[in-house]
């Protein structure tokens, strides 16, 4: 039924763009595309794009291989040492062990569950032995562990057949998954049980201190051990749990799987660590701020600042590192977009229900009607809207690839407009500008010819827009509202802080910046920062960090359009390319009227970005330069 109504919506479409095409309107319009398409061929700008690749200098240069001795060591390590560290990994008792739970838990094993449901109500029962305190919750638990333990199915196994996951399945473009990929060899034998039973009657005990944490600990054992086994699982949980999980979670999820990645360097003869410019170009950034960090006026909270920066910041390598063919390219993509549309959904609601909603981030005189402004899981409406500008553009990729009548173009449509909705209910006129920005460069490469039909919603526009947006995009520069007028006397003191300290800096983080800001504020204005990315690296690292950050994003925005213009423009490598560059630059606008790296989850996002972005660029490199197939 579903594809007969998905058939009979896209012949509509078919028709009515056969009608348009054969108009008089039609030809007029191409006859202005084709030319101011073919002056934009021999623009500066295109010529600058189509020139040799930038990065490959930076990489080969003295200093990247001084650098690229911190990946060698661990390969040198492995040459001497790394088949007796595997064998060893291998055989031992615990990783043995290690290993059938981490393949139990993957297959939901009824026997492996019933065991530790079991011994977790006999643990919890045991924590009270002695007050003579008897839970009937904890009974009930053990009964049903005792009742799963008779029975030893693979209960994950029943979900390929399944039509509802099947949906699922098709709407999020992962047809091809299979829910069978667990080893079943490993969900035999009676050494798993003993992993589960131990583990449960330790859940259990704990549980008579707090259940919470209890229950947390079979799960978190779980996703410890598959990253440890398959790191490439930590960047994928990383990427979908950035804006969901505390800062602190998401740090010790990256560093676990970098410590994993390194196990894995070391104990495989067949890994090979990636390098690149941009790659060098993050040391360096690095270098810059650990060095100002150490001269900073507050030296212990800089270094705290400078420790979340290695640690998010670096989580690029792991990503390049780990990324290495389509297939995991691709899924990863989509969980990014996934996860932002969860994320923006959360927000819609926020807004339809009034849920936790607050009108401190509107200037109340000038915008009456408009005191809602939506933050999601982000904490600040500002912050979630540059979350979005990153994962819009990804998201527009697949709305626009998939066929008319696959669920798949639908889904991401459905997944676009919620992304847009929720963009525009934080009313950050800053990530509206961003947007825009990223929107015309990406239409503008993607296809021109759409912008024949501006005029036409230059004049809906007006029908369909609220008010309060309208008036929100017409105070954009007006020194009336309050949060303008705070930002540019902010910019101003920060500004003749900048005369003093260009060529090092104050030292990163609020601590430094709040010794000095006060001697250079203006109208007494308090602030934690500086509201300007680029203003905020300049006064934290001198004229050095800035330099090497602004190096940064030409490198990266440099590999996207190789990869862009390698293929047709319509191929997926090429228009991921465009969504990946026009999302960074929508971004980096963005990053003109606010710190963006002030929240360390969007930073780090927006680092996962450039590595996704890199592996793109070399698994291109992998196909030279052929379609890589979706």
């Amino acid at each position: 039924m579903s594809s007969l109504i998905l058939s009979s919506v896209s012949s509509f479409f078919r028709a009515l763009g056969r009608c348009f095409k054969s108009s008089g309107l039609y030809w007029l319009l191409m006859k202005i595309y084709n030319g101011i398409s073919a002056s934009w061929k021999n623009s500066v700008i295109m010529t600058n794009l189509r020139g040799s690749n930038c990065g490959n200098g930076i990489g080969n240069s003295i200093i990247a291989r001084i650098l690229y001795w911190l990946f060698s060591a661990a390969e040198f390590i492995k040459n001497k040492s790394g088949d007796f560290i595997s064998e060893n990994i291998s055989h031992s008792v615990i990783c043995v062990l290690a290993r059938q739970y981490m393949q139990n838990f993957m297959a939901l094993n009824t026997r492996f569950f019933g065991a530790m449901l079991l011994m977790a109500g006999i643990g919890y029962e045991m924590h009270y032995y002695h007050t003579q305190h008897f839970s009937k919750i904890a009974a009930i638990a053990a009964l049903i562990g005792a009742i799963a333990f008779v029975f030893n199915y693979n209960i994950m196994s029943f979900f390929n057949p399944s039509k509802f996951v099947g949906f699922i399945k098709s709407a999020a473009g992962f047809k091809g998954l299979d829910f069978e990929f667990f080893d079943v060899n490993e969900t035999k034998g009676k050494s798993r049980i003993a992993a589960a039973a131990v583990i449960g009657a330790m859940a259990g005990y704990i549980a008579g201190y707090n259940i919470m944490y209890a229950a947390l600990i079979p799960f978190a054992l779980f996703a410890l051990l598959l990253v440890l086994y398959a790191p490439v699982t930590g960047v994928f949980f990383a990427v979908f749990a950035a804006p969901f999980v505390p800062t602190m979670a998401l740090a010790g999820l990256c560093l676990w799987t970098g410590i994993s990645l390194i196990i894995k360097a070391v104990s495989d003869r067949n890994f090979k660590w990636n390098f690149s410019g941009l790659g060098m170009c993050i040391i360096l950034f690095l270098a810059v701020l650990l060095v100002s960090s150490l001269t900073s006026f507050a030296r212990a909270g800089s270094l705290k600042v400078w420790a979340m920066y290695f640690v998010f910041v670096g989580f690029y390598f792991i990503i390049v590192n780990t990324i290495k063919t389509k297939e995991q390219l691709y899924g990863l993509l989509k969980i990014l977009v996934i996860s932002g549309a969860l994320v923006a959904l959360y927000g819609v609601m926020q807004y339809a229900f009034g849920w936790t909603t607050s009108n401190a981030w509107i200037d109340e005189e000038m915008f009456e009607d408009a005191t809602m402004r939506v933050y999601s899981t982000l904490g600040n409406p500002n912050v979630l809207g540059e979350y979005l500008l990153m994962i819009l553009p990804l998201a527009a990729v697949y709305m626009l690839k998939y066929k008319w009548n696959e669920l798949s173009k639908w889904a991401y449509g459905a997944i676009f407009l919620v992304l847009a909705l929720c963009l525009v209910l934080t009313q950050s006129r800053g990530c509206w500008i961003g947007f825009m920005i990223s929107a015309v460069i990406f239409v503008t490469f993607y296809e021109g010819k759409w912008w024949g039909l501006l005029p036409v919603i230059l004049c809906i526009l007006p029908f369909v827009i609220p008010q309060t947006i309208v008036d929100r995009i017409m105070s954009v520069g007006n020194l009336e509202d309050t949060s303008t007028s705070y930002r540019v006397y902010i910019w101003m003191g920060t500004l003749g802080m900048m005369k003093h300290y260009w060529l090092g800096g104050i030292g990163m983080g609020e601590a430094a910046f709040s010794q000095v800001y006060p001697f250079f504020s203006y109208n007494a204005i308090i602030a934690p920062h500086s509201h300007n990315l680029f203003l905020q690296l300049l006064v934290e690292a001198g004229i050095s960090g800035l330099l090497m950050f602004v190096i940064m994003q030409v490198v990266f925005i440099k590999k996207m359009s190789i990869v862009y213009m390698r293929n047709d423009k319509k191929s997926m490598d090429s228009m991921l390319a465009l969504a990946l560059g026009s999302g960074v630059i929508g971004f980096l606008a963005q990053s003109m009227f606010d710190y963006t790296f002030y929240n360390y989850r969007v930073m780090a996002v927006f680092f996962m970005v450039l590595a996704i972005g890199t592996a793109l660029k070399n698994i291109s490199d992998r196909f030279g330069g052929y379609e890589i197939e979706n």
